[in-house]
């Protein structure tokens, strides 16, 4: 169930009569559980301890409360145990006429009236499994109407197949936006009270017989001045003349049976004054996309992450230029002459969320101006009319009916601000006809020119790009996303497959802010454009003659779609180069920096590259072995026992398996290791010539040209690392962010290391000694990519490149005395796997100790001191780099 249904669910009980015993089953299926889970909730799955009591595994806890005591039942609800072991997403009590509901999680409470279940429906969304979004939950009318106009859609539809197609969807879509647009003017004042709904519902006929035809009349009528509407219906002449692009062209409509026609009655009885266009835009445009409408909002970017966008892009230095224009009135002339001349330009403008708030808070600052421009000169005479129009607002979006959207937003966010004008004011422009409309072009905004769609302004005024282009990485594009990539950047780049879809729209707002003065440009992106081999691949280029001028590090994107929960997100602008104090924000917290690196670290730009071998002479570091078996050659504990246990023989050709969490958890596996001259002795061992045979099978059939040739050979791992001698170094290739330290270990020639693992073999223990340093942490943490939020380690870019002074004999000695003392008080803590020692919360004191010793023995040798924080590491690392990549440079590369 998406919210629209959980909302329409929950009202529908509100709107019956109260039974507290039927209230929670009803509940749970209102929070979309599963039929045969409510039939067992009845039986042997409620675990409740209150008397009446529903408990609903980790989804809710209810009460039945006495009339007037729900708070007290809450209360019950809070203390008891059962509640506090099973951890419901929500305690709920009510006695029919109050309810009483908490997030134990949070400590957040609602207490409503009864009926007012379906408004609060946001509150209880976690019921349903879903993250809880406070600005739906604020403006139940934009979730009330989004369902409403779904199911008139789907309605009409049904009613009219030949309207899914795709030479009838952009009327379909014109249609819908014309309806809403009557819909919102007859509420706000643009048109009479229920002007168009009584005229529609009047002429329409009882069962919407005549629906169609009245609607292609009104809309008809609505695009001709008044007097010159001749040949349409006489009820016409009292409807308002629209004009504005949005009745013209083709005017048609669909067949409305009675069910289209019960909703387009239901839909106009909302009320659409309370309409937050913020939102409101994004979820219209899931109206027509079924597929959307299960992940709603999936596409919708909050209010806060537009502002961290736009904020420091240009609203920022807007209010500081106003704060010191404030008793000026020369100085707040020219913030207005300002104001007139800004253009903002979203090339994946989507529903128009970023273009409405950015026209919100412009209007607000210009309101605020004028009023005090009128105070300090002692003018009484009201402004006439905003100096900023909804024509400075350019968008371009793929998708039509978002693009429809759009527009219609832009406009309700117009006649809002107008309407707040007019509260100061005291008059505001006439509303009807429409003279102007945002220009928003559908089309593919990597293919578009986009000096066509937003040409350049007059001197002196300026363009804001900004917007949340499509999350979409390098090993995911569609087909035609990678013809959008070879078209961009085939002609400058020599390698570029490895880049984020989004990378199209920085290098496109990079040429436009080139060709034109004055233009700025901020995009939210995964972290991944930040990270890794994307940075030197892209920003050399985008950086030639720009500069970051503000950037907020990773954060986790959250909007009401769970299914984004783990989208890590950053935020890059860019503008012309200049001398001003940039700001790089990290949790929220701004801090000043004289320039700003792709990596978003607080230095000049240094791209770093992947290397082979090591820029700095480190040991070899290559992947562990790789099986391609299908999972014959890898054995679970009990899989080795059973072959060994029938087949004592085996023994020799078994070994002991780690990968990555097998390293940090402690996690036992084995695999079968057959050498070319062993090949024989082990097929006589039955369960291995099976095992053996099933890999020679699975290769042959290998879509992979590479694994194919090795079912010669299905005795032995697909790749192997070198032979080890006496040792060897893991590193996991993944492993969380949480971490204080990477994972490291150490293990016997006898153990055998997944392609999960980067490997050091028989390298010298002070290796490890600078994998375990902070030192080390920082550079993976910055140069190397991320899955989500995981540290992603590289041999190439991370190890290979990894910056290190030259070290004598004594230091060496040293750090591998402290590599030792690591893994001595580590081994002195089992079984306590390495998950446990470096959880953050509970890591014990003495290992701190012993990598606090290592930090501070390595960095010594570095600067003869420890380093004051990671800035100061990161500066030192990258200065090394940088002066080492020129030396080799000087000689003619290695």
């Amino acid at each position: 169930m998406n919210p629209t249904e959980i909302y329409d669910a929950l009202a529908e009980i509100a709107a019956a009569p109260f039974d507290p015993n039927e209230f929670p089953f009803a509940f749970a299926e209102a929070t979309d559980a599963a039929k045969a889970a409510i039939s067992k909730l009845r039986g042997s799955t409620n675990k409740s301890d209150l008397p009446g009591g529903v408990l609903f595994n980790r989804k809710f806890h209810y009460a039945p409360a006495l009339a007037g005591l729900t708070d007290v039942t809450l209360e019950q609800l809070r203390n008891s145990k059962k509640s506090k072991t099973s951890k419901p997403a929500i305690l709920i009590a009510t006695d029919g006429d109050t309810v009483a509901a908490e997030h134990p999680s949070s400590g957040d409470t609602l207490h409503c009236r009864f009926d007012e279940i379906g408004d609060n429906f946001g509150f209880f969304l976690p019921a349903a499994g879903k993250e809880r979004y406070r600005a739906v939950e604020e403006n139940p009318i934009d979730v009330k109407a989004t369902g409403k106009l779904a199911r008139l859609y789907d309605a009409l539809i049904t009613a009219n197949p030949d309207w899914a197609t795709e030479a009838r969807r952009h009327e379909m879509n014109q249609l819908m936006m014309r309806l809403i647009f009557c819909m919102f003017a007859e509420d706000v004042g643009i048109f009479p009270d229920n002007q168009f709904s009584r005229l529609i519902f009047t002429h329409a006929g009882d069962r919407g017989e005549e629906a169609q035809a009245t609607i292609i009349a009104a809309f008809r009528a609505m695009n001709l001045p008044k007097g010159k509407r001749d040949g349409l219906p006489f009820w016409t002449a009292e409807l308002e003349y629209v004009n504005g692009g949005l009745f013209a062209g083709q005017i048609d409509a669909p067949r409305f049976d009675v069910v289209a026609f019960r909703y387009l009655r239901e839909a106009s009885g909302l009320n659409w004054r309370e309409i937050n266009p913020d939102i409101f835009g994004s979820m219209i445009q899931s109206v027509a996309d079924p597929k959307q409408r299960s992940e709603l909002g999936m596409h919708y970017t909050s209010v806060p992450n537009i502002m961290k966008v736009i904020g420091p892009l240009f609203l920022d230095d807007l209010d500081a230029q106003i704060h010191n224009a404030w008793d000026k009135p020369k100085g707040l002339q020219q913030v207005l002459d300002r104001l007139s001349g800004i253009r903002v330009f979203d090339p994946a403008c989507g529903s128009g969320n970023f273009l409405v708030v950015s026209y919100r808070e412009l209007r607000a600052r210009e309101t605020r101006v004028l009023k005090r421009l009128q105070d300090v000169t002692a003018n009484t005479q009201a402004p006439l009319f905003s100096a900023i129009p909804i024509t400075h607002f350019y968008g371009i979006e793929i998708a039509d009916f978002a693009a429809e959207t759009a527009k219609l937003a832009l406009f309700i966010a117009e006649y809002q601000a107008n309407a707040a004008f007019a509260e100061v004011f005291g008059r505001r422009p006439a509303a009807l006809p429409l003279k102007d409309a945002a220009n928003i072009r559908t089309g593919n905004a990597l293919r578009e020119d986009w000096e066509r769609v937003c040409p350049p302004p007059a001197d002196g005024q300026e363009v804001f790009i900004a917007g949340n282009p499509p999350f979409v990485g390098s090993n995911f594009q569609t087909e035609d996303q990678k013809c959008d990539r070879d078209l961009l950047f085939k002609a400058e780049f020599k390698s570029y497959k490895n880049l984020d879809y989004v990378a199209g729209w920085i290098y496109l707002a990079a040429r436009y802010a080139e060709k034109i003065s004055g233009v700025s440009f901020a995009f939210v992106t995964t972290n991944s454009v930040s990270q890794g081999r994307q940075v030197s691949t892209l920003w050399p280029r985008v950086l030639q003659n720009l500069e970051i001028k503000f950037a907020h590090s990773s954060f986790q994107w959250k909007n009401n779609a769970a299914a984004n929960a783990a989208v890590i997100c950053v935020i890059v602008g860019v503008a012309g180069k200049n001398s001003s104090t940039k700001r790089l924000f990290s949790d929220g917290i701004a801090a000043e920096a004289g320039a700003i690196s792709p990596y978003l670290i607080p230095m000049s730009p240094v791209y770093v590259e992947g290397a082979s071998p090591s820029l700095f002479d480190l040991p070899r570091m290559d992947y562990g072995s790789k099986p391609a078996d299908g999972g014959n050659l890898v054995l679970s504990p009990e899989e080795m026992e059973e072959i060994v246990g029938e087949h004592a023989d085996a023994q020799r050709f078994i070994r002991k398996y780690l990968g990555s969490q097998e390293v940090v958890r402690g996690q036992t596996r084995y695999c079968i290791w057959v050498s070319d001259q062993e090949a024989h002795d082990a097929l006589e061992i039955p369960p291995l010539r099976k095992r053996i045979e099933a890999v020679r099978r699975f290769r042959q059939e290998s879509k992979n040209p590479a694994t194919i040739p090795t079912a010669a050979t299905p005795h032995r791992f697909w790749f192997t690392g070198p032979a080890v001698q006496k040792h060897a170094i893991l590193v996991p290739r993944v492993t969380s962010e949480r971490r204080p330290y990477l994972p490291v270990e150490k293990v016997g020639a006898d153990v055998i290391s997944s392609d999960l693992n980067q490997v050091l073999y028989d390298a010298p223990d002070w290796c490890i000694a600078l994998i375990a340093s902070r030192l080390h942490l920082v550079w993976i943490a910055t140069v190397c990519g991320k899955l989500k939020s995981d540290f992603r380690y590289s041999n190439t870019l991370g190890w290979n490149t990894f910056p290190v002074p030259k070290f004598t004999d004594a230091q060496l000695d040293a750090l591998s005395a402290s590599a030792l003392n690591i893994l001595k008080c580590r081994w002195s803590l089992y079984p306590k796997t390495i998950a446990d020692l470096y959880d953050p919360e509970k890591m014990p004191d003495d290992l701190r100790a012993v990598h606090r010793e290592n930090d501070e023995l390595l960095e010594t040798m570095y600067i003869g001191r420890p380093f004051r924080n990671d800035t100061e590491r990161l500066e030192k690392l990258f200065k090394l780099y940088a002066a080492r990549v020129k030396a080799l440079g000087a000689k003619g590369g290695r």
